[in-house]
């Protein structure tokens, strides 16, 4: 394939450049074609991969942006590959080796992509090092230190709005504080880095610092459910779906657009001519990339407290992944554009590994306009080293010419050699299902050893009941403004932390498992105990799964209607808690009596509870039913 010679003058440049589709020099196109844009954007080819546009999605060239066109197409496979371990392992609703795929696939791919594009040999060993050790640390010590807090959060008091304080600390806090905490690697990494940079070593610092702190994080948070046995049977399907899609493609895909995207901002260097241009204008790009990741982890904080059905939740984590995975891609293509380049020799010829063409030596290839900054050093070092032939006049029969350089020419053999080496799907294949099946059954061999078996009780004698207990008349006395109804409730300043409201009271406790409790009334308008309890409970909780009816429920001594309910919170920030949810109802003179509970799930046992089975499984269940019967309608006779 030939190619036009000669020079002409780059527009932005004003300097004569060697002929072509794309300035060498400063990569922008040499003539007007639709879909440019500004020069300083290009959005017609993305630096990395120009056989694509900037502003068309591709996951392998924003994700890998150092692969050749060949191992792309592996290492989409490979994605592929990792989308259907989570599907299996969620469909045989195996939780050891979900959480395996989930929390270790995408950084095993992301090491693979390190091996394949030589940036293992190109960066120092010890900032590698540093950085995975760094992100281990952080995100299993940052998954411990907030996992309590974040678990009590949980207990949302039945029919209560979402509180502005958790809203601040648990949808806001916690997640950009991970955040900052994610890019730590990164910062430490760059301050003890030597020598030259480049914006893709930053951005695979960066990347790597980011996936093994949520790698970490995630095995820390979804550790409770190693106890829950080899197979999970009580959690619903649909949940195990969301959880695999938030924890096994959007958070660790989020996370590596995040890190990755600030490593390149740490790294990138302007050219020395350059340095002092448009200081306002980079200083601007700067703080409009920190303020997208901010927005980015602020907004997965919400969505996961918002009380939102869960396929909506993971429909808008994965619309945050794909806006972080955008904003990467612009980062990457704008730091390959603009940053320091190598020298041109543009009286050299040199193989483009993006479009096979022999071109001058020079920033950007001037056929396809393709980045030589986005291939590894020691790929550039090769290929200057093994430079294309210069032949005859006339080409011998059966030598391939390509090229932009009249008279260069690629023996066959020679043309093999100067390409990268590239991975076969096979062998990626191999590497990621061996390393995941030995972790994933090491985690289902230590599932099968801390899980225990069920209780076994003989009854009679040993039979349970219903948290529905004699009232306590020593506790002091709750009473409506307009005197509809009055209850007990816990005393202060024990263990229960206690706000009154005009419709009831919230005790939240603050010893043990922690949980919740509300008793209050609200307009029954008509509807029967069942119907309240039901619409309340789908209120505050849209994805629960009913676990029984409490059977002959009594609020208040007058005939009523309870269940449990059982819910998995998910979320980008939360812990693997099974959460356990009683609501009881009564109707009396159209106004609804309730009694709820929320608090992590406990079975109890011989060791745990009142010693005799309950199905309550609430730890304040134990103390819960002194304050169903207490409940008075106006005209009651005194408790």
């Amino acid at each position: 394939m030939s190619a036009p010679t000669g020079m002409v003058e780059c527009p932005v440049c004003q300097i004569d450049v060697p002929a072509g589709e794309y300035c060498g020099l400063c990569g922008v196109p040499l003539a007007e074609h639709s879909g440019d844009g500004p020069h300083w954007l290009r959005a017609r080819a993305f630096s990395a991969a120009p056989g694509q546009r900037l502003l068309t999605p591709a996951l392998t060239s924003s994700l890998f942006p150092h692969l050749t066109p060949r191992s792309r197409k592996v290492f989409l496979m490979g994605l592929g590959l990792l989308a259907a371990a989570l599907a299996v392992a969620t469909f045989l609703r195996m939780p050891a080796a979900l959480i395996a795929v989930a929390s270790l696939g995408l950084p095993l791919l992301f090491v693979l992509y390190l091996r394949e594009s030589d940036v293992f040999r190109d960066l120092p060993r010890s900032a590698l090092a540093l950085t995975a050790t760094l992100g281990l640390i952080l995100g299993a010590g940052w998954a411990l230190l907030t996992g309590a807090a974040v678990a009590r959060a949980y207990g949302v008091p039945l029919g209560a709005g979402i509180a502005g304080e958790r809203i601040l600390r648990d949808g806001i806090g916690v997640p950009v504080a991970s955040m900052l905490l994610m890019v730590v690697p990164a910062l430490v990494t760059r301050l003890s880095w030597r020598g030259t940079r480049a914006s893709l070593d930053g951005y695979v610092i960066g990347a790597l610092g980011a996936l093994t702190f949520t790698a970490a994080a995630t095995l820390t948070r979804l550790a409770p459910q190693f106890t829950t046995g080899l197979v999970n049977r009580v959690r619903p399907m649909d949940g195990l779906l969301v959880e695999a899609g938030v924890r096994g493609i959007a958070m660790p895909l989020t996370a590596a657009a995040v890190g990755g995207l600030i490593g390149t901002a740490l790294w990138f260097t302007r050219p020395p001519a350059k340095a002092h241009d448009h200081r306002g204008f980079v200083r601007a790009t700067l703080i409009l990339i920190a303020v997208v990741v901010v927005v980015i982890y602020a907004s997965l904080g919400l969505v996961d407290v918002a009380r939102l059905p869960q396929l909506w939740q993971l429909a808008l984590h994965l619309t945050l992944t794909g806006i972080a995975l955008f904003a990467l891609r612009v980062g990457l293509h704008l730091a390959l554009l603009h940053e320091a380049q190598d020298g041109a020799h543009i009286d050299e010829p040199i193989l483009c590994v993006e479009c096979n063409h022999v071109v001058p030596d020079a920033p950007f290839c001037a056929m396809c306009g393709a980045a030589m900054q986005a291939c590894s050093h020691r790929s550039r070092q090769a290929r200057r080293a093994d430079r294309p032939i210069r032949l005859a006049e006339n080409p011998v029969a059966g030598e391939i010419v390509v090229g932009l350089l009249p008279g260069y020419s690629i023996h066959s053999g020679t043309f093999e050699a100067t390409q990268p080496p590239t991975t076969s799907f096979r062998t990626v294949a191999l590497a990621l299902g061996i390393t995941v099946v030995v972790l994933a059954g090491g985690l289902v061999g230590l599932s099968g050893l801390i899980s225990r078996p069920a209780p076994k009780y003989v009854c009679p004698p040993d039979c349970g009941s219903p948290p529905m207990n004699r009232a306590v008349e020593i506790n002091p006395r709750f009473t409506s403004a307009d005197g509809a109804f009055s209850v007990s409730y816990p005393v202060e300043g024990a263990a229960y932390e206690i706000s009154k409201h005009a419709d009831g009271v919230t005790a939240v406790l603050q010893a043990g498992d922690g949980g919740t409790m509300r008793l209050f009334s609200r307009p029954a308008g008509g509807h029967s105990a069942e119907e309240i309890a039901v619409d309340l409970l789908n209120e505050t909780f849209p994805d629960t799964r009913t676990a029984y009816e409490i059977p002959n429920t009594m609020v208040g001594y007058q005939p009523g209607y309870g269940l449990a309910a059982d819910l998995w919170p998910q979320g980008a920030m939360s812990n693997s808690t099974r959460m356990r949810v009683i609501v009881m109802v009564a109707v009396k003179d159209d106004l609804a009596l309730i009694a709820g509970a929320v608090g992590p799930y406990r079975a109890f046992g011989p060791d745990f509870g009142s010693g005799k089975p309950s199905a309550a499984s609430l730890q304040l269940a134990l103390d819960m039913g002194k304050y169903v019967n207490s409940f008075s309608w106006r005209g009651d006779p005194p408790r």
